[in-house]
């Protein structure tokens, strides 16, 4: 378990595959930009929301380069969830990734998830 400071820098994520959902919406108003969606992900530690991204526009490697900091306590897994922000609520589950923070805790450069926001 850890109990400190969880510092995370969002940078980015990259060939996003649009869900169903936004295919099925796009199509359904006749929209060209079927291949695109509205990204933002939310910041988990265990059970409790620590944060959420700004949404990025019409895109499926979206930049956010955010900065989040929260203290935790006898924390275990760190989660993050892609969402795609629907025009009508709910917004759509796109993908997640959760890591053990014992695996974190002596990384003090870059960390990068490769092939891990799979649905």
């Amino acid at each position: 378990m850890f109990t400190g400071t969880v510092r995370i820098k969002l940078c980015e994520a990259q060939g996003l595959r649009p869900t169903d959902c936004s295919k099925r919406h796009n199509m359904t108003f006749g929209k060209t930009d079927d291949q695109l969606m509205d990204p933002y992900v939310t910041i988990d530690v265990d059970d409790t929301h620590l944060a959420q991204s700004t949404t990025r526009q019409k895109t499926l490697d979206p930049v956010w380069n955010e900065y989040f900091e929260h203290g935790v306590v006898d924390a275990k897994t760190l989660t993050l969830t892609v969402f795609h922000d629907a025009a009508i609520p709910p917004d759509v589950f796109v993908a997640n990734c959760s890591i053990p923070l014992e695996d974190l805790q002596d990384h003090d450069k870059d960390f990068w998830f490769s092939n891990t926001f799979l649905p």
